[in-house]
């Protein structure tokens, strides 16, 4: 007799378990999420944060900048100005001075110091006369621009109209020189501080105040100079202040004076060794609380939806868990009733109680699954013993269709080499009257075939050829180890560079004459390795033809003098070398005077001989080495070369005044005429600028015309 089961201990229902374990799950990524999010949300705030403020001190550094750069450029545009490099009145240079000023309101006062240290000219006269060598602007602006620092100025500010603040100024200096270089004053711009408060304005979006955003402008000695109302001339010492001085651009979370915690965000204006920048500090600053209060705001709501969310995950859960485990509790509870029974012949419960879920399904589909895969064994038996008999027949069936198949293909094999030899017969014909020269080389350089042209053209019979290696026959021997070099190239990766292309050669043909070749080289795959053909072009006539093209294209038709493109390739060259070597060059630029009174009552034919005989007294008097060019017209350009010094162009240049004031003697009358001659030299150190140096020299000649009398150098 079997004795009964032992009694077993209460557990907890599935259900209960589902339920707790889903309801913990969701309380604990609630929790986590609440975690990652609150860290996440902070760490994205406070970057986001300090991104805005590092981006408010890099536009407020730019446009201070911009604003000092702004003004220096304005000295050298109005320092250029011949009513301020030399001014014949104060008159004068004041209005170019008050036409600065309306288009810049920022600039309070601009003024010209003369030498001995009093203002020359000033916009609306004021300090016209005052001595200024003591201040800053006037003894650091003789020899480069300047920009003082943000100072007040009693004397100034008593001549311009009250204000709620006082006047401060920010002062730009540079140096003014005339034509001859020297220096004739200093020109001074003094920018009211007015711009700086509606720069911080503008840079502020709206309702960044109201989130504690401020803009800080710190002398090098941590004195700010703009700032919130009271903090400005306060002293401030802070880490940010100590990173921007070192040069660097970034933000920093600090605590303040004041002690609360500020995220800062700094930069440095200027570049240092510059006096011409302004070495200030920016320092963008906005409460942490106040930066970082969109992150402690998210922490409520996710608490709220976590709490909600793990009570309805709860009611779900057990729900669910109910539904899905009553058709497994029903099998569970047949299955213990049979087994207590000890019923063993009895069938297992219908299969269709626990079809309500994928592990119920899988476990009701098992028993079906192995009685169903024993009947589909033995079919599967049967049905290939059928198949392997009918395999066997076909196979039979194919081997003597492939031997039909094979006896015709020996037959079509026959009939294509006879169609090959005919083949063969062709192209031989093809190659042997080509125009072009054609050569076979296997992969050493060794020549496998020769037509009739290649005969023609090189010398060699075909017959003399085969088998001799194509380098010793037509190349230079300077040539004959790149070609061995690019053969071994071309035979181990088929050289993609060469192949298929046309490229031009120079080969020497049996009597030593060298030839001017169009080669056009092709790979050829065999089976038994692989072979190169190359065609061969006789291009010597045309290459011939375009340099007495290009020669023709450099030169005057009517002087055979260089053009104005050969002038130009001839200048830039003539640049290079005396920026090489060290020493000056000179352009002429020589114009017939009263030209066109001679072309008029002569004749052009007449004209031409006479810008002929000019060309050529030109040329002659002249040094070898000196570079002669008909520009357009009755204009014409010399290049000299390997002068010492600017004294050697003028000498050249009274040379040949007199020379050209000879008579000319045309064809039916005789002459005499001037030429006017523009000088300009260039120094090693000057720019490279070929159309600068002509119109140096184009602007020295018709001084030269307009005055009648010899002109000097044109700097």
């Amino acid at each position: 007799m079997i004795s009964p089961l032992p009694p077993r201990a209460r557990r907890p229902r599935l259900t209960t378990l589902i339920t707790a374990g889903l309801v913990a799950a969701v309380l604990l990524s609630v929790f986590a999420v609440l975690g990652l999010v609150s860290h996440n949300a902070r760490q994205k705030s406070e970057r986001e944060a300090r991104e805005r403020l590092q981006q408010l001190s890099w536009q407020m550094r730019d446009t201070l900048n911009r604003v000092v750069l702004s003004a220096i450029n304005d000295i050298k545009l109005v320092r250029e100005l011949p009513q301020i490099s030399n001014p014949r009145s104060p008159e004068e240079a004041r209005k170019v001075l008050e036409a600065l000023q309306k288009s810049s309101p920022d600039y309070a006062w601009i003024g010209l110091g003369h030498p001995d240290g009093k203002v020359y000219a000033a916009t609306q006269g004021t300090l016209e006369g005052q001595d200024v060598s003591t201040r800053n602007w006037f003894n650091h602006g003789h020899d480069r621009y300047y920009a003082s620092d943000y100072h007040p100025t009693t004397l100034l500010g008593k001549k311009l109209p009250g204000s709620a603040d006082p006047w401060r100024f920010v002062d730009v200096a540079g140096p003014v020189t005339g034509a001859d270089g020297q220096f004739r004053a200093v020109l001074c711009v003094q920018m009211s501080w007015n711009w700086a408060r509606r720069l911080v304005q503008s840079l502020l979006p709206p309702g960044a105040q109201l989130n504690g955003v401020e803009i800080f402008v710190l002398r090098p000695d941590g004195t700010v100079i703009l700032g919130p109302q009271g903090m400005e001339d306060t002293v401030i010492r802070s880490t940010s202040l100590t990173l921007a001085q070192s040069g660097t651009a970034g933000s920093v979370r600090e605590s303040w004076a004041d002690g609360k915690t500020y995220l800062t965000a700094y930069a440095l204006t200027g570049e240092a060794e510059d006096r011409s920048n302004l070495s200030w500090t920016v320092l963008v600053r906005q409460p942490e609380a106040v930066a970082l209060a969109s992150a402690e705001q998210l922490q409520r709501p996710i608490l709220l939806l976590g709490g909600l969310l793990a009570v309805l995950a709860g009611l779900i859960s057990m729900l669910m868990a109910r539904r899905l485990l009553a058709p497994l509790n029903a099998l569970s509870a047949d299955i213990e009733n049979r087994l207590a029974a000890q019923d063993h012949s009895a069938p297992l419960p219908p299969i269709a109680q626990v079809d309500s879920f994928h592990e119920g399904q899988v476990l009701s589909q098992a028993l079906a699954e192995l009685v169903r895969k024993e009947e589909s064994h033995l079919d599967s038996l049967r049905n290939l013993n059928e198949r392997l008999e009918t395999t066997v027949a076909q196979r039979t069936r194919e081997i003597a269709g492939k031997a039909m198949l094979l006896e015709r293909a020996l037959a079509q094999e026959q009939s294509t080499q006879m169609l090959l030899q005919e083949r063969a017969a062709e192209l031989r014909a093809i190659l042997d009257n080509a125009y072009d020269a054609f050569i076979a080389l296997d992969p050493g350089g060794v020549v496998l075939d020769w037509n009739r042209q290649a005969e023609k053209l090189l010398g060699w019979s075909r017959a003399e050829v085969i088998g001799q290696p194509l380098a010793a026959m037509v190349l230079p021997p300077l040539l004959r180890r790149a070609y061995e070099r690019d053969m071994r190239q071309l035979a181990e990766n088929g050289g993609d560079t060469v192949l298929n292309r046309r490229i031009e050669l120079t080969l020497h043909n049996r009597a030593g004459q060298e030839l001017t070749v169009e080669v056009a080289l092709a790979y050829v795959p065999r089976s038994s390795g692989h072979l190169f053909i190359a065609f061969l072009h006789d291009i010597s006539e045309r290459k011939s033809l375009f340099a007495s093209m290009e020669a023709m294209a450099l030169r005057d038709t009517l002087t055979g003098l260089p053009n104005r493109r050969a002038l130009l390739v001839a200048l830039n060259d003539a640049i290079q070398r005396a920026n090489r070597l060290r020493q000056n060059c000179a352009v002429f630029f020589v114009d017939l005077d009263r030209f066109k009174q001679i072309n008029d009552r002569y004749g052009h034919e007449e004209g031409d001989e006479l810008l002929r005989q000019f060309a050529q007294r030109l040329r002659e008097n002249v040094r070898k080495t000196d570079t002669v060019g008909r520009l357009a017209g009755d204009e014409f350009v010399v290049i000299l070369e390997n002068l010492q010094d600017d004294s050697a162009a003028q000498e050249t240049a009274d040379k040949l005044r007199p020379a050209l004031l000879q008579p000319f003697k045309l064809k039916t009358t005789s002459v005499t005429l001037g030429a006017s001659i523009g000088i300009a030299v260039h120094h090693p150190d000057d720019p490279h600028d070929i159309e600068m140096l002509l119109g140096r020299a184009d602007r020295a000649m018709y001084q030269d015309k307009q005055l009648g009398k010899p002109q000097r150098i044109r700097r």
